[in-house]
């Protein structure tokens, strides 16, 4: 693998895109920054990456700098992982340069988000939203208890709450400018999570891609979500590139992702933004 990538070689991030472009809004006018902006306002450390290729995105712009500036964990071990991974790669039919594009943006965004990002409050119009909600899909008894300072209220009325509720989302459709209510705060703290959410988090990236691929859905066996060989080469990469330590994941016709997978199937993750790309979000 070489150890520049240019835009004549942009080629090399078609897998990035089959993800990125799924889970990121393609808004003409949205001005993308390294790090969060904070009350609408950028923060001191904000920087614009270059201008991507056409059909590429700022976060392929920003994974390419990271990739030349040496700052990617693990992008030294190519020849390792075509050693670990090779086998499953040729019969998965992937282009393992382009996959281990992949690999690396999978690793350094988990990482960027769990590790080093910033968790944030929900904004404005997510805490009515949900508030909306609640009263909405509640059972009777209902009680919404409202503190100002010294003051203290409680509205236990069916009633009330729902025509609260009501009140809230008609407000929400009729309201034009929804910036004031879009701004997201950073808490005081991240909030940590252990690691086998985390590798859930990245097996999921892998997953998504590989349902996009129409070669790798035509072997999987009638009904199955995935192929044995798609688990066992995400279980592979889970170990060598470090989110786990336990050589099991590297086992043949390996269990562990799927347990894994029911067990943190409805799990909450902390609303986490990236220290280094813009939002990207897991399905």
């Amino acid at each position: 693998m070489r150890q520049q990538i240019t835009w004549e070689e942009a080629h090399l991030f078609d897998y990035i895109n089959k993800i990125e472009y799924m889970y990121v809004p393609d808004i003409d006018d949205y001005q993308y920054i390294v790090n969060v902006s904070k009350g609408g306002k950028v923060s001191e450390n904000a920087r614009k990456v270059e201008t991507p290729m056409f059909g590429y995105s700022e976060i392929v712009a920003i994974f390419k700098n990271r990739y030349n500036e040496g700052k990617l964990m693990k992008q030294n071990l190519y020849k390792d992982y075509l050693q670990t991974v090779g086998h499953l790669l040729k019969y998965l039919e992937l282009d393992a340069e382009k996959f281990w594009c992949l690999s690396l943006f999978a690793l350094d965004y988990c990482n960027s988000i769990f590790y080093e990002g910033l968790t944030i409050k929900a904004t404005p119009m997510e805490q009515l939203q949900a508030l909306a909600n609640m009263i909405a899909n509640a059972n009777e008894p209902m009680l919404l208890d409202f503190k100002a300072g010294k003051n203290k209220m409680s509205v236990e009325s069916p009633v009330a709450l729902r025509f609260l509720a009501d009140a809230v989302r008609n407000q929400l459709e009729a309201t034009k400018d929804i910036k004031p209510l879009s701004i997201r705060e950073q808490e005081d703290e991240t909030k940590q999570i252990k690691d086998s959410p985390i590798i859930v988090y990245f097996a999921k990236i892998f997953l998504t891609f590989f349902d996009t691929q129409d070669h790798i859905r035509q072997k999987r066996k009638k009904g199955a979500n995935f192929s044995t060989k798609e688990m066992d080469l995400v279980g592979q990469l889970v170990y060598f590139l470090g989110l786990s330590t336990n050589k099991s994941w590297t086992d043949v016709e390996n269990e562990t992702l799927k347990a894994f997978l029911r067990q943190y199937k409805d799990f909450q993750y902390p609303n986490n933004i990236s220290s280094v790309y813009p939002e990207f979000v897991v399905y």
